[in-house]
């Protein structure tokens, strides 16, 4: 399968587009096959290794922590998923690898992709919905009688 990855840190010239094994389910884990990544400032930053002490990566390294795609294979001790369900996911930072044409996900990042939308547009709902619900519940401290003004 062809994924993108690095082999050492740097800016996006270190990028290269290559061959790779596709990877087998194991314990706990799904293979997506990925219709679509989005890329976030973290993960220019992880790529750069500007947070290589807090975020130890193994190089080479595939990028991409958002995914939108479809179930294509699942490994043993997994539950609530089946082959064929359009899926969302937010992989760990650590180790990512979003930016192929598969990719193994911990069963419990998975959730299931909106039907309204394609899975294009799906790809750029995890990290940005994160940081979205933690302003408005977290920082905000939104209440259920609240109304939120979305400008733009």
């Amino acid at each position: 399968m062809k994924a993108v990855r690095y082999h050492d840190f740097g800016s996006s010239e270190v990028l290269r587009y290559e061959e790779v094994e596709r990877p087998v389910p194991g314990v706990g884990q799904v293979l997506v096959r990925v219709a679509a990544t989005s890329f976030n400032p973290v993960d220019d930053h992880i790529r750069a290794g500007a947070l290589a002490e807090m975020i130890p990566i193994a190089l080479p390294f595939v990028p991409g922590i958002d995914l939108a795609g479809t179930v294509a294979e699942i490994g043993t001790e997994v539950t609530g998923v089946e082959v064929g369900d359009r899926v969302v996911a937010m992989l760990p930072l650590d180790v990512a690898g979003a930016a192929a044409e598969y990719v193994l996900a911990p069963a419990e990042a998975l959730v299931a992709a909106p039907r309204t939308i394609e899975l294009t547009d799906a790809a750029a709902l995890p990290l940005s919905g994160l940081a979205a619900w933690q302003a408005l519940f977290e920082l905000a401290e939104l209440k259920p009688d609240q109304t939120v003004l979305v400008n733009g």
